[in-house]
C-alpha cells in the first residue's frame, strides 16, 4: 500500500468515528441551562391545554319528595281595607283543610270592584262594603242572592288636628273650613268610605261652593291617609281600622254619630261566574266562625 492510500485509508476511518458519534447526540431533547441565579425559578414545563370538562350525569335520589300537587283554588275580589285581616283569614283557612286551597286575592275599592265584575271578571267570592252595589249586581244576576252573609263590619271615624280652640261642644263640622283648611276623603265615585263621608257632608251643608277647595280626594282610605301623613291635608275621613299603625304628633281620632255616618258592613256573595262556588261558601262559614272572631278583633273590626 502506498503512503497516499494509507493516508486516505486513515482518513476515511476517522470520518466514520466522527458519524457514529454525534448521531446519538442530535436525537436527544435540549435540557434547559439552570439559571445562574440560585434564587432565579426555573422555567416550568409549559402545560398541556385541558379538555372541557363533562358535567356528571345526575343521578335521581331515592328519597327526594313527590312535587306538591296544586290543590283547588278560591278566587277572592274584595275591598281594600281588608288586605291585611283577608290575607290573615285565607291562610288560617287553606291551612285547616287537608286538599290545601290556593286563595288569590283582588283587592280594590268599591267602584272598581264594580266596574270590574260587570265586565265579567271570573272570581268566585265578591266581599264589598257597599250594600247598594251588592244590592244592585243582585238584580243584575251577576251574584247569587242565596248565602250572602255579613261577614264583619267597620267604623268611619275622621283622624285631623287637636282643636285649637277648647271647647266641650265643637263638633267635628264645626272644625272644617276653620281649623282643618284641607280635608281628605276617599273618591265617592270610587271608594265606599267616601259616599258614607259624602253623605256626612252633605247633611251638615258643608259640599257647597263656598268649600269645595277644602277637600282633596283620593282612591282608597289608605291613600287618603297618606295625603294627611304628607302633611297636605289637616284632617281625613277613614277606616278606624286603617289608624291601628298610624300616630301622627299633634292629632286625634273624632268619632262620628251614627246618625251621620252609620257601621259600614262588609257583605260577601258569591259570583254567578264562579269556579268553586262550594269553596266560596266554606270560606264565608269560615268567615262567621269562632275561629275567624280573634282574627277579625286582632285587625279592629268587629263582628256578630
Amino acid at each position: 500500500m502506498t503512503l497516499f492510500k494509507v493516508k486516505r485509508f486513515l482518513w476515511c476511518v476517522t470520518l466514520a468515528f466522527l458519524s457514529a458519534g454525534l448521531a446519538p447526540l442530535s436525537a436527544q431533547t435540549p435540557i434547559p441551562a439552570r439559571p445562574a441565579d440560585p434564587h432565579q425559578v426555573i422555567p416550568a414545563k409549559p402545560a398541556s391545554t385541558p379538555s372541557a370538562p363533562v358535567p356528571p350525569t345526575p343521578v335521581p335520589a331515592t328519597n327526594a319528595p313527590a312535587a306538591a300537587s296544586s290543590g283547588p283554588v278560591l278566587s277572592i275580589m274584595a275591598d281594600s281595607s281588608l288586605r291585611d285581616v283577608l290575607q290573615e283569614l285565607a291562610q288560617s283557612w287553606a291551612d285547616s283543610l287537608e286538599s290545601n286551597p290556593q286563595v288569590p286575592l283582588t283587592l280594590t275599592n268599591a267602584g272598581t270592584m264594580r266596574a270590574k265584575i260587570e265586565a265579567g271578571a271570573a272570581s268566585d267570592l265578591i266581599i264589598d262594603t257597599d250594600i247598594q252595589d251588592m244590592k244592585e249586581m243582585t238584580d243584575k244576576k251577576l251574584l247569587f242572592a242565596d248565602g250572602q252573609r255579613s261577614v264583619a263590619r267597620n267604623t268611619l271615624v275622621i283622624y285631623g288636628r287637636k282643636a285649637l280652640v277648647k271647647d266641650d261642644e265643637l263638633e267635628w263640622f264645626d272644625l272644617i273650613g276653620s281649623e282643618w283648611k284641607k280635608v281628605a276623603l276617599g273618591n265617592p265615585d270610587l271608594v265606599a268610605s267616601g259616599r258614607v263621608a259624602k253623605r256626612a257632608l252633605q247633611k251638615h251643608d258643608l259640599l257647597n261652593d263656598q268649600n269645595k277647595n277644602i277637600f282633596v280626594y283620593a282612591g282608597t282610605e289608605v291613600l287618603a291617609l297618606q295625603i294627611v301623613e304628607r302633611e297636605q291635608a289637616d284632617a281625613v275621613f277613614v277606616y278606624k281600622t286603617d289608624l291601628a299603625k298610624v300616630t301622627l304628633p299633634g292629632f286625634e281620632m273624632v268619632s262620628l254619630k251614627n246618625d251621620d255616618a252609620p257601621p259600614i258592613f262588609y257583605t260577601a256573595a258569591v259570583s254567578r261566574a264562579a269556579k268553586n262556588p262550594v269553596l266560596a261558601h266554606a270560606f264565608m262559614d269560615y268567615c262567621i266562625g269562632e275561629a275567624a272572631k280573634e282574627i277579625w278583633a286582632k285587625y279592629g273590626f268587629e263582628t256578630n
